[in-house]
């Protein structure tokens, strides 16, 4: 039989359930970094009953109350273990090298965004959707792609940490050699957020082009996003308090909270508006999408102007396991001349962009 990509993945040297094992051992452990990771680690080791007994982080580095130095730490405990709370493990144990570890058992790290309640994808899913991940998998235009999505599978297995780090790369939304920008550019940003990725757009159009649609249906976030165009005094900027959906509707939504991002759910409590791009900006040149696993629907409701206009898109694939090939096999059905890129652009399993453009 012939060999496909997917034999070669190396499920199965995930080291998290001894390292769990490990922690539970009596010794006390501290988080490593406060910044945006930490929370995940966090809320990943809650679930297996785990508590961390302080947190430290570098000088000038972000921090929140109770936040200690590493000497603090050394002080306040004979012997400790470490677990790495942010995403670049490389930097962080580079940085640990450089300190004086002699009281520390051990330092661990996990990819704690692989591991998110709701995400469930193993050997025997992969096994069901073979053919369909294959097709995906020889959809890709180069060879970094290739990688890329080989990668992404096998650290949601459960690879060895630091599966990403090769193909990790940055310039999200906008990687040089894929996303080439006209000065007639109608850029839709579909989770606009607070305008992140609306000023990187600005500032790599040098402000030249036509016209932006940003969607946040998000209350807190959309205040924000509207002080933003109020202060940079934004041009040709509509800013859009819905979600982006297959059909016009009123939607059930859950807040951000914790480790769980702002989402369309039969469970929420909140309701939101939700339209198509078909509808609110049927104009659109380049389409942006990190909606929390809304991407698909969002895609049917822009099926006509994907047909018509043929815009470059940036689509996030990392919120269901689905997505990993159902989202690019319905872009290839719509437009079988898209090429296809896939980018990893953070070295922990989030942050997963298809590429589609015409070349």
């Amino acid at each position: 039989m012939k060999e496909t990509f997917l034999d070669k993945i190396a499920a199965g040297t995930w080291r998290a359930e001894a390292d769990i094992e490990a922690l539970k051992g009596g010794l006390p452990f501290v988080i490593y970094g406060d910044g945006w990771y930490a929370p995940y680690i966090k809320e990943y080791l809650g679930r297996f009953g785990l508590k961390a007994s302080a947190c430290f982080a570098d000088d000038g580095f972000t921090s929140t109350a109770g936040t200690l130095s590493f000497d603090e730490v050394r002080k306040r405990y004979e012997r400790f273990n470490i677990v790495i709370g942010f995403a670049d493990s490389r930097l962080a144990r580079k940085k640990l090298g450089q300190k004086d570890c002699g009281q520390v058992a051990g330092a661990y790290f996990f990819d704690a965004i692989g591991a998110l309640p709701g995400y469930k994808m193993d050997s025997a899913y992969v096994e069901k959707n073979k053919e369909r991940f294959g097709l995906v998998y020889e959809l890709f235009a180069d060879e970094l792609s290739r990688k890329t999505y080989s990668a992404f599978l096998n650290c949601r297995l459960g690879g060895a940490e630091g599966g990403l780090y090769d193909v990790w790369r940055k310039d999200q939304y906008f990687p040089e050699g894929i996303i080439e920008l006209s000065e007639d550019e109608v850029f839709l940003d579909g989770g606009a957020y607070t305008g992140d990725t609306l000023l990187t757009f600005l500032r790599k159009a040098n402000n030249k082009y036509c016209r932006c649609y940003a969607f946040e249906p998000e209350p807190e976030n959309a205040v924000s996003l509207k002080a933003l165009a109020l202060r940079q005094r934004f041009c040709n900027v509509s800013i859009i308090e819905k979600g982006l959906w297959s059909s016009a509707d009123q939607l059930s939504f859950t807040a951000a909270e914790g480790t769980t991002g702002s989402a369309i759910s039969e469970t929420g409590r909140a309701s939101i508006s939700v339209d198509t791009v078909d509808n609110m900006s049927p104009d659109a040149t380049y389409i942006k999408m990190d909606i929390e696993g809304a991407e698909l629907e969002a895609l049917k409701g822009a099926a006509g102007t994907i047909k018509k206009n043929r815009p470059k898109l940036a689509i996030c694939l990392y919120h269901k396991p689905g997505d990993l090939f159902e989202i690019p096999l319905f872009i290839k059905s719509l437009v079988p001349e898209y090429k296809f890129y896939l980018r990893q652009h953070q070295p922990v399993s989030c942050e997963l962009v298809l590429y589609a453009v015409i070349r």
